[in-house]
């Protein structure tokens, strides 16, 4: 997913209130203490890979929400807005990126087209989750199975999609 459509699904996510002010503890990976003394966590479910040396992600530093996109290369993450490049300076922020981009190592960035052949077809935040938007018999790109779900960015975030909705 390029970044700029990250930051209108964020956007768009923003602005009809589904995001909540902290994620379920759940949902987080708690990577300790920053140097200025505040928790670090990472929002799993919005950890997605931008391209084969960047994920994007949202990390909470206290109870502060932030957009961000890891860049495995070097260890280092951006913030959004601000588009500033951040480097570890704690045990928690290494733990942070580390995490990150652990957790999409062996995650496909290859696109495969699929056709959705019983629409209307939902598109869901996560298998059986919330709908985040229908389909129509349309042309989609999917990207790795997730037991019957498949992941697609067609809504302009990440979604999933049933296997029995969509024909290769």
């Amino acid at each position: 997913m390029k970044f700029n459509t990250f930051l209108t699904a964020v956007a768009t996510t923003l602005t009809v209130g589904l995001g909540a002010i902290a994620p379920a503890q759940a949902g987080s990976f708690s990577a300790g203490t920053a140097s200025n003394g505040q928790s670090v966590r990472v929002d799993i479910d919005s950890i997605n890979r931008a391209s084969a040396r960047s994920i994007n992600f949202v990390y909470y530093l206290g109870e502060e929400r932030i957009f961000a996109q890891a860049h495995c290369d070097t260890r280092s993450w951006t913030t959004f807005p601000e588009n500033k490049t951040q480097y570890p300076q704690s045990v928690a922020t290494q733990s942070m990126v580390n995490f990150v981009c652990d957790k999409t190592r062996n995650v496909s960035t290859t696109a495969r087209t699929a056709l959705v052949v019983d629409p209307p077809s939902n598109v869901r935040a996560t298998p059986n989750g919330r709908i985040i938007c229908s389909l129509g018999r349309t042309r989609i790109e999917v990207f790795e199975p997730t037991g019957s779900w498949y992941r697609t960015n067609v809504c302009g975030a990440k979604g999933y999609i049933h296997k029995s909705q969509i024909q290769f």
